[in-house]
């Protein structure tokens, strides 16, 4: 081999290390980012409210949140809701599932609804927690009473099981679309699970699915 040859085979070589460094930093670099991310709790909170589109200090409770929802599923299908309005129109609805979760919902008369999933575990060591369910502590807080009266001033007594769930279905990972039924009314709502809010509510017929 001539020293032309060699030194043209050397260049070969080098070119295809450059070649397979440059496909290694490719394929490294998420690797690394990855783990840097994962090894940085705080890292990975912020990467986690960027993909769900809410703020930093709430992705913890969020991913609860999420945790509830899959876990008491049939259970939100079902639910039978107590429920006040107070003076300024806001219609809040507590409902307990067969195993102590409790779901509340928030119907200010403007802007989005507002869904909280509460465990058992978390009113268990809540310092409220005593040993009435939390309905009745929910009712003995607000100064409602089982006769229906007006208790504390600004809260009335809704009939119970003023709203019932047609259907319910998951689309994708963090949302719930749902056909709601009030009185001889129903509407079709998109829940974010991430979110804890009624992201949009439209008047359907009650035949509708949630397809």
């Amino acid at each position: 081999m001539g020293k032309s040859d060699a030194v043209g085979a050397s260049d070969v070589t080098l070119g295809g290390a450059v070649k397979r460094k440059g496909w290694q930093r490719v394929l490294m670099y998420p690797a690394v980012l990855g783990a840097l991310i994962g090894a940085v709790p705080t890292g990975l909170d912020y990467y986690k409210a960027f993909v769900y589109d809410i703020d930093f200090q709430h992705v913890k409770h969020a991913e609860e949140q999420r945790r509830l929802w899959v876990k008491n599923f049939a259970c939100a299908q079902n639910i039978s809701y107590q429920q006040v309005k107070t003076e300024k129109n806001i219609v809040v609805q507590v409902g307990a599932c067969a195993n102590g979760d409790v779901l509340i919902e928030v119907a200010p008369p403007r802007g989005n609804r507002i869904l909280e999933w509460i465990s058992l575990e978390r009113l268990q060591t809540a310092s409220a927690v005593s040993g009435l369910s939390f309905i009745g502590r929910a009712n003995a807080a607000i100064g409602v009473h089982a006769t229906g009266k007006q208790g504390s001033p600004g809260m009335t007594r809704i009939a119970q099981g003023g709203t019932s769930i047609k259907c319910q279905k998951m689309h994708g990972q963090n949302k719930i679309v749902r056909i709601v039924q009030e009185g001889n009314k129903c509407f079709r709502e998109e829940i974010s699970v991430m979110k804890g809010a009624v992201l949009s509510r439209k008047p359907v017929s009650c035949s509708s699915s949630c397809g």
